[in-house]
């Protein structure tokens, strides 16, 4: 599997740019007299909540994807059935998945820091 390969099958940080199934702000469906968003009608999730999930998804995913790995090279150490060939192929994939983690992980906090130096 080649890096671009491996980048495009994380699954769920598709999830995140992809708002196709999800509404950008689906708890906003009701204004209260002071213009703010009130997202608490029944039913209504508040607009963060599809993004943590998501976010929360691909990160059980990462997880579940280095700890696949992680014991297919156990298991290949202890003389096992696993095939080189498949562990370097799993490992490499866990790598590229966790170095776009991070990247998204730093892009976020590059985000957060430049909306906390805003003024207002």
């Amino acid at each position: 599997m080649n890096a671009i390969g491996a980048v495009s099958s994380i699954s769920g940080i598709s999830g995140i740019s992809g708002a196709s199934s999800v509404s950008p702000i689906s708890g906003a469906s009701t204004l209260n007299g002071a213009g703010a968003v009130d997202g608490s009608a029944a039913g209504t999730q508040a607009p963060g909540d599809s993004f943590l999930n998501s976010l929360s998804d691909a990160f059980g995913q990462l997880n579940g994807q280095l700890t696949a790995a992680d014991s297919s090279m156990a298991n290949f150490a202890a003389g096992g059935s696993a095939d080189l060939h498949t562990v370097m192929l799993q490992m490499e994939s866990a790598s590229v998945s966790l170095k776009a983690a991070v990247d998204v992980r730093d892009k976020l906090l590059e985000a957060y820091q430049e909306i906390m130096r805003t003024q207002l």
